[in-house]
């Protein structure tokens, strides 16, 4: 089974030199829908955008991981009925309320079910499966055993396997507490240069954004796997994804290359070295592979 490789654009102006890469979809943020530190595209943005994807062979997929609340369900209906009427290949959902607009817009079959941390079983991801949408990704805190045993069972599974990982997601606005209650000047919302030390995990630098969405922490590490690659794919994940938030474009493109590599049969230890030795700066590893979340 052809393995999809999927990427993020985290910034519009990165598009054409993503879609020079290997990748198979590049997943778009879309305003009204997504709660990213990516760029997110307009109602108006999206239509060009999906034609110029298109035409470079590419598929295109949103990524819909609010959380809605109530005042948020109008506009996010108008959004997937929009998304009806174009050429998108997926769409990634975290809240159940747009399984029920995806009926209501004959979009059931494009939907992948992204919990983000949350999909961490079989039961749950077949519970999904049988409401007859296309696919679940599987949660990127999980050991190695854990991710193969779901994707094994299921089939249809979207694993994560490049990239910084979303660690936490707040409807809260906490970034700017934290600058009211210490009655900062600088403005600490919508800034791409935060991050947070925890003494706990030692000196690694966990990016933290704000936006109208809420607070997002991501993780210190940028995950690898290079070393586990061929036990992801004999577990035989439909797709695999390569995360571009807070890693630079240059990283993202040599991901995408060196992964592809890997799809056509290279060695993967030998590429790991190549990609590890390039980017020695950054700190890549192999995430929650060989261990428990908690630490």
């Amino acid at each position: 089974m052809m393995k999809e490789l999927i990427t993020t654009l985290e910034r519009l102006s990165d598009l054409e030199n993503l879609l020079r890469t290997e990748t198979d979809t590049i997943m778009v943020s879309v305003d009204g829908l997504s709660s990213t530190v990516a760029e997110k595209l307009s109602r108006e943005e999206l239509p060009q955008i999906v034609d110029r994807i298109r035409t470079a062979g590419k598929k295109i997929a949103v990524r819909a991981n609010m959380t809605l609340h109530e005042g948020m369900l109008e506009k996010a209906d108008a959004l997937m009925a929009h998304l009806g009427t174009l050429d998108i290949h997926a769409i990634f959902f975290a809240d159940p309320a747009l399984l029920s607009m995806a009926r209501k817009h004959q979009l059931v079959g494009r939907m992948i079910y992204d919990p983000e941390t949350l999909m961490t079983s079989i039961n749950d991801a077949n519970w999904w499966l049988d409401r007859g949408i296309e696919g679940v990704s599987v949660s990127p805190l999980l050991t190695l055993q854990e991710t193969d045993e779901i994707s094994s069972a299921v089939h249809k599974a979207i694993v994560t396997v490049h990239g910084r990982t979303l660690m936490s997601r707040s409807y809260r606005q906490l970034l700017s507490a934290y600058q009211e209650a210490n009655q900062l000047t600088e403005t600490l919302r919508g800034s791409r240069h935060l991050y947070l030390i925890e003494s706990k995990r030692g000196e690694g630098r966990m990016p933290v954004y704000e936006d109208e969405t809420g607070t997002l922490i991501y993780s210190d590490n940028v995950l690898d796997s290079f070393d586990f690659i061929r036990d992801v794919l004999q577990s035989d994940p439909m797709g695999l994804l390569i995360e571009g938030s807070y890693i630079t474009l240059e990283e993202q493109m040599d991901a995408i290359h060196a992964y592809r590599r890997i799809l056509d049969g290279e060695d993967p230890s030998v590429i790991g070295k190549e990609y590890r030795a390039k980017f020695s700066n950054e700190p890549l590893d192999s995430g929650y592979y060989e261990q428990k979340t908690v630490r």
